[in-house]
């Protein structure tokens, strides 16, 4: 009998060694991943610095001017077809302060986007414990961008807020490695994206258009592309 349980729980022990084989080896799942990324040639860095030019504060100065954006992406990908579908959020922003005894001013920009996406891999080198990828993406974000001003001085607050919106799309190409660890596998990735801007417009219908416009008169874009860099990991199916 004792021989019976010790064969027993060998044979369980090797069924559980297979399952665990087999749930790495599959790369359909679910996906979950952090990502920071770069934006250099957003046009909303040259629009919030002529806005902070026409404020006449005396140590009036920037902290961020859309130098990043971070956010998360969730998805699932599909073995077969070596591809993956995915939601992505992503925030940046601009903000210039100052601040006294009196009261303060503060000018903010809020750049957010909602994307939904789809990536293709293309394998590049693998082994028993790691994958590298190529993946290329197709992107569409959906993104909203506010612009807020907010003086307090002597007890008095003046608060303004404009709301606006555009569609963009994209293109993306780069690397993700993945390595399984116990029933989970691991990924990180390093990606540029490159994006057609929809031009920015309020929110709210306006019969002239009511686009967002630079100094010189020209329609402004988001201005997403760059660099992206994320980690995260898959729950195999």
């Amino acid at each position: 009998m004792l021989i019976l349980n010790k064969v027993h729980k060998i044979v369980i022990g090797i069924m559980v060694c297979m399952t665990i084989t087999n749930i790495t080896a599959q790369e359909s799942g679910i996906n979950f991943e952090v990502n920071l990324g770069t934006t250099p040639t957003s046009p909303l860095k040259l629009f919030h610095n002529s806005l902070k030019d026409q404020v006449d504060f005396e140590n009036f100065k920037t902290t961020d001017n859309f130098y990043y954006n971070y956010g998360f992406s969730v998805g699932f990908s599909v073995e077969n077809i070596k591809s993956s579908f995915f939601y992505a959020n992503r925030v940046s922003g601009a903000k210039s302060s100052v601040a006294d005894y009196s009261g303060h001013f503060r000018l903010t920009n809020e750049l957010k986007g909602s994307t939904i996406g789809y990536r293709y891999y293309l394998n590049l080198v693998s082994n028993e414990k790691s994958h590298l990828y190529a993946q290329f993406k197709g992107l569409v974000t959906f993104s909203s961008f506010n612009i807020t001003s907010d003086l307090t001085t002597s007890g008095t607050n003046q608060f303004d807020s404009l709301d606006f919106k555009s569609i963009d799309y994209g293109l993306g190409g780069g690397l993700l490695y993945e390595y399984p660890l116990g029933f989970l596998v691991l990924r990180a990735y390093i990606d540029l994206d490159l994006y057609y801007g929809g031009r920015i417009k309020l929110k709210e219908d306006n019969p002239d258009g009511g686009y967002l416009l630079n100094e010189n008169g020209d329609k402004l874009t988001t201005g997403w592309s760059g660099l992206t860099v994320g980690m995260g990991f898959t729950i195999p199916m």
